[in-house]
């Protein structure tokens, strides 16, 4: 019984983690896409300073992140959303607001994917 009861515990406090680490990429996720929502209003309105500013603000959370993100996501996708943000840095210094709509939406794919990816399913569970 004492067996059992510890194997009960530790899935509840995997179950538990699991959701915690949702919940804080979740949080995590939406302030970066806040900064690159930021970044394209910002050139959209011909505030090109204004938009790389914002956007490496995101670059700098996003890497400062990289004891969290090489733990728990895969490299691939670490690699994958560090290459669309430094697409759309170069989109934003090059003045390219065409090309950096498009570039915004391939970050904000790859942002939404990790945390979607992070959801725990009854298939990724048994």
């Amino acid at each position: 019984m004492k067996k059992e009861l510890i194997a009960g515990t530790l899935l509840i406090l995997l179950l538990a983690a699991s959701y915690y680490n949702v919940y804080w990429l979740d949080r995590f996720v939406g302030e970066l896409e806040a900064e690159v929502i930021l970044s394209r209003a910002c050139m959209e309105a011909g505030q090109f300073t204004d938009a790389e500013a914002s956007l490496r603000r995101a670059i700098d959370r996003w890497i400062a992140a990289d004891g969290y993100t090489h733990i728990f996501i895969r490299h691939s996708e670490i690699d994958s959303a560090t290459d669309a943000f430094y697409d759309l840095l170069s989109d934003v210094k090059a003045r390219d607001t065409e090309s950096a709509v498009g570039s915004t939406e391939k970050v904000m794919a790859h942002l939404q994917g990790l945390v979607g990816m992070e959801r725990p399913t009854l298939g990724s569970i048994f």
